[in-house]
């Protein structure tokens, strides 16, 4: 059952969660580096299990879903920047579960994280109001996809929170910069010294070596990432899989068709047209 945003700042309150500063993430870095830290992406059932993990601290996170045309939503889930204490680890975690007969949902995922620079990325994201973007993409009912949007985003400043822009003042990249300059003041001169180098203002990563989407290395990585994938898609194979999923599209608008005509003037919803894809794919 999805909790509302009062349910939601009730739990964390119960959890005794306060968003870290930047003092306790600076320290952080400086204890134990990127080591086991995660970008999590957590679906709504496992909320519970997220903050009650042992040894597990939560910096900032915010809550996430896609809002359809008719403001039904779907797809809830809570994005967060955490990381294991004390020498443990996420696969020792899962370990345990698998132990106790449980697992997270499949949704659930654990995105390692790269570097201090792409740390700060995902808080940065955490603040924005606006997800993860879906140009010219698809959802189950063949419809082009609503971006993301955040909410109940719980971080350490309140004006940090901004919708998604490109404003010299109060932009994304902005907050940004303000996110990486707080942290920056708070590590030290010998971790600097040791863990940065590059020209860029307030970089927190080796510029030059590291694979993370502003490193030099990623992005190469990136780029010829993207170019092998738009080669493949110009070849007969890519092409079969292309035209494949676009049939997908078109049959699941003749379902969604049948059933209106099975039921006259009614409005579904966007968890509703999902549920029933699901049920008529199966019976395929």
């Amino acid at each position: 059952m999805v909790k509302s945003e009062t349910e939601f700042y009730q739990f964390l309150k119960k959890m005794e969660f306060i968003p870290a500063s930047y003092k306790e993430i600076a320290n952080s870095l400086m204890q134990n580096g990127v080591k086991e830290m995660y970008h999590a992406l957590v679906n709504e059932e496992d909320i519970e299990t997220l903050f009650n993990i042992p040894n597990m601290k939560i910096f900032w996170c915010c809550r996430c879903h896609v809002v359809a045309d008719d403001k039904s939503t779907s797809h809830e889930h809570v994005h967060a920047l955490v990381q294991y204490q004390n020498k443990k680890s996420h696969r020792a975690f899962k370990k345990r579960l698998q132990r106790s007969d449980q697992r997270l949902h499949s949704k659930t995922t654990f995105k390692k994280i790269l570097c201090p620079d792409h740390a700060v990325g995902v808080l940065r994201y955490i603040c924005c109001s606006d997800g993860q973007r879906k140009k010219n993409r698809r959802d189950v009912n063949g419809l082009v996809a609503k971006a993301h949007t955040h909410y109940s985003r719980s971080v350490f400043e309140k004006y940090l929170l901004h919708k998604r822009n490109a404003k010299i003042n109060g932009g994304c990249k902005d907050i940004r910069c303000k996110i990486m300059k707080k942290i920056w003041e708070e590590l030290s001169d010998e971790w600097l010294e040791e863990n940065v180098s590059g020209d860029s203002e307030y970089a927190l990563h080796h510029v030059d070596t590291c694979k993370c989407d502003n490193g030099n290395v990623g992005k190469e990585k990136r780029e010829l990432a993207n170019k092998k994938r738009k080669d493949f898609y110009k070849t007969a194979r890519g092409l079969e899989i292309k035209n494949r999923f676009k049939q997908r599209k078109i049959e699941k608008q003749e379902i969604l068709e049948k059933v209106k005509e099975l039921k006259p003037n009614t409005s579904l919803g966007a968890k509703e047209k999902e549920k029933l894809i699901k049920i008529l794919s199966r019976m395929k």
